[in-house]
């Protein structure tokens, strides 16, 4: 039994969907039929294989991190292991260096500019 409502709700629809196959062999042997072609009949067009190859191609990776958080890990681990062998000083260290060196750091970066 159907509870009343003030508010019409759409009914159903079947989901339909074509599904779409790219097949990189079959497209690579078509455009290498096509580039045949036009080399027999002499119209070349040498811009579109250029374009053709930049596009292919892979853009590069952003800059690597793992060698930054190896760093991090280590520092962090270093810092652990101190901290177990020597306890709370080590801690009463890190809040006496962290800002000396963030406050020099940053002194650089104001002198370049």
């Amino acid at each position: 039994m159907k509870l009343p409502s003030f508010v019409k709700l759409p009914g159903h629809k079947k989901f339909t969907i074509t599904p779409r196959y790219y097949d990189p062999i079959k497209e690579e042997i078509l455009e290498r039929t096509e580039m045949i072609k036009r080399e027999m009949s002499g119209e070349e067009n040498f811009g579109v294989r250029a374009h053709k190859i930049t596009f292919d191609r892979r853009s590069s990776p952003g800059p690597n991190t793992s060698g930054l958080q190896i760093i991090i890990a280590a520092g962090l681990g270093l810092a652990f292991l101190s901290w177990l062998y020597f306890g709370n000083p080590v801690l009463h260290f890190l809040w006496l260096i962290i800002p000396i060196y963030l406050f020099l750091k940053f002194k650089k970066k104001a002198t370049k500019h």
